[in-house]
């Protein structure tokens, strides 16, 4: 069998097993003109009519390398017009003084995507091969990669695929040279002040030399391991997701902590990383450092926030943890005023119930000030008041003091986080605020030796226990559910 059915043959097992492309799909193909590139070109024109494929040719000039770029940027059209293969030509400048391969690397994704969405196509193909992934995969384990990095360069990512990683380059330059079809050699890709090509020209063939004849192909070999490994811990924090997701927007994402906490260190990353792709709509720049930024977060006191990349805002909110791209929803709390009678015992609002009750006696040891236990004269309060969040202009007179003090001076003195004072009960009876929850009743309600009647709130917070599955919303935060993970 010839070397280009051969290709072919293997080309499509691995399509055909990793799902890449379907029949009908509308492909961008990314030719540079090098071997690489103008093989898929080739083996895809041979492809397209078993597999009713609408292809498109692009070509990125970087124009670096003067005469010799517009010459690759001339065989690429001269190709596609002897294949019959519409191409586009797009020149892209890059500063010399910044990093050019991420430049570059950034700058084509921005034409990629700009051609796919105006031609509205819906894959960009890159020619990526073996061994590209063996010295994706060894610089990621030099840079401390976990097993997504280790996964190297994966056949599919989104709306990228890579069809070529089955083949090594030696491969296709046979299906070339069997073809008759000429390809161009960029002379940068010999010059080591980038890292790939030091990785490629340097370091590989001196530990294939002296260590592992196979090393390339074994890398490969443990990419493929890996990327089962990643799918497997993808599926699984998508099955999590069901479970632990409490609300959910295109912006914003809200899990049960508890829930996260069940889950092992590594479930932990995929199950944020799924999160924090579904409102960036990229899984790029998510480490295991903002792993371990999001797991101090969960376990600090009170309600907290952390910036992350991409404009991505983590909350802390009681047993919630919020990802967001709005800063209002830092702000915005869910918390809503409640009356209470005087003959109200019990009453649950801004997620704590409360208790009420009357007493002639004071209680033995009672003291004036208990965090969350208010002793205060019955007498000196009206009905109904109400159980509200804090509102702008607040003044109350903390015990203690002779003149009112605005509710947001005495937070700041109490050393109370802003994202904390929200979440804060205040009691207002519409003549005064006579308890801040939490840290004091005011002045003029404080009991003395004349009090008749006393008035004990005691709030204790609520931690809910979880709903059925079908009924999980905002307001849930359990525990058992997860167990069943």
């Amino acid at each position: 069998m010839s070397a280009v059915a051969q290709s072919l043959n293997r080309l499509m097992e691995f399509i055909g097993k990793e799902q890449l492309i379907e029949s009908g799909d509308k492909v961008l193909l990314a030719c540079s003109g090098g071997a690489d590139s103008t093989a898929m070109l080739y083996l895809f024109s041979k492809l397209r009519h078993s597999m009713h494929l609408s292809l498109l040719a692009v070509h990125i000039n970087h124009q670096l390398r003067g005469v010799e770029s517009d010459a690759d940027e001339a065989a690429v059209k001269s190709l596609c017009l002897k294949l019959n293969i519409p191409v586009i030509v797009r020149r892209i400048d890059l500063d010399s003084a910044a990093d050019l391969e991420n430049q570059a690397r950034k700058k084509r994704f921005a034409v990629f995507n700009q051609i796919l969405e105006i031609y509205k196509f819906g894959k960009v193909l890159l020619a990526h091969h073996g061994y590209d992934q063996a010295e994706t995969l060894l610089m990621n384990l030099f840079r401390g990669a976990g097993v997504a990095g280790l996964a190297g360069i994966k056949p599919r990512n989104g709306n990228v695929i890579h069809p070529m990683l089955c083949f090594n380059p030696v491969e296709l330059r046979e299906v070339l040279n069997e073809a008759e079809i000429p390809w161009r050699e960029d002379a940068t890709n010999n010059d080591n002040r980038f890292h790939r090509n030091r990785m490629r020209n340097e370091l590989l063939p001196l530990i294939e030399m002296n260590y592992s004849p196979n090393l390339r192909a074994r890398l490969g070999q443990v990419a493929e391991h890996m990327n089962e490994v990643d799918r497997h811990f993808r599926d699984r924090a998508k099955a999590s997701m069901k479970k632990l997701c409490l609300d959910s927007a295109t912006h914003k994402v809200c899990l049960s902590i508890p829930g996260i906490r069940k889950l092992s260190t590594i479930e932990q990353y995929y199950v944020l990383k799924l999160s924090w792709s579904q409102i960036t709509g990229t899984e790029a720049d998510f480490f295991r450092v903002h792993l371990d930024e999001l797991q101090v977060l969960m376990d600090a006191d009170g309600s907290k926030y952390i910036n992350l990349p991409h404009g991505v805002y983590a909350k802390k909110q009681y047993h919630e943890l919020i990802l967001t791209t709005r800063a209002e929803d830092i702000y915005t709390q869910k918390s809503e005023a409640c009356a209470v009678e005087a003959d109200r015992a019990r009453v649950a609002c801004m997620n704590y119930r409360f208790t009420f009750k009357y007493l002639k006696v004071l209680p033995q040891n009672a003291k004036e000030h208990i965090p969350l236990t208010a002793i205060i004269d019955a007498d000196k309060i009206s009905y109904p008041f109400s159980i509200r969040p804090r509102m702008a202009g607040d003044r109350f007179m903390p015990l203690g003091m002779q003149s009112s003090k605005k509710l947001k001076d005495f937070f700041i003195d109490e050393k109370v986080s802003k994202y904390d004072r929200d979440l804060i009960p205040i009691f207002d009876d519409g003549e005064k605020l006579f308890w801040v929850v939490g840290h004091r009743v005011d002045e003029r309600v404080r009991f003395t030796l004349e009090t008749q009647r006393y008035l004990m709130i005691e709030a204790e917070p609520i931690e809910e226990k979880p709903k059925r599955a079908a009924n999980r919303k905002k307001n849930m935060r359990g525990y058992d559910e997860f167990d069943e993970l």
